[in-house]
């Protein structure tokens, strides 16, 4: 656990391997790999993490809003994927529920 003043937060672990990233509309945009870590601050659950993928997949997600990786289990995580600047790593945030 980690602690900064009055606040704690605690490390619920981390999910990664290889999934596939999809859109609101269904549409599989491609392979990806993904490395995301979950969080309890006071109570609340929280999960954030990295992307890779080929450019224009990650492009295409952040363009997306809202986006789906589905991991190689079948279990879906839904993510907000930030802007890519073009480079093949993306940051995400997870908006839905995370298996931890």
């Amino acid at each position: 656990m980690t602690s900064f003043g009055k606040k704690s937060i605690r490390h619920l672990g981390t999910l990664h391997g290889e999934g596939t990233l999809l859109v609101q509309d269904g549409r599989q945009l491609g392979e990806i790999t993904y490395e995301i870590d979950g969080y309890l601050e006071h109570g609340a659950k929280s999960a954030s993490g990295q992307i890779q993928g080929e450019r224009q997949v990650l492009e295409s997600a952040f363009r997306a809003e809202d986006a789906t990786i589905v991991l190689e289990s079948g279990r879906c995580i839904h993510v907000v994927v930030s802007n890519p600047f073009g480079d093949v790593t993306a940051e995400i945030r997870v908006t839905g529920s995370f298996p931890l």
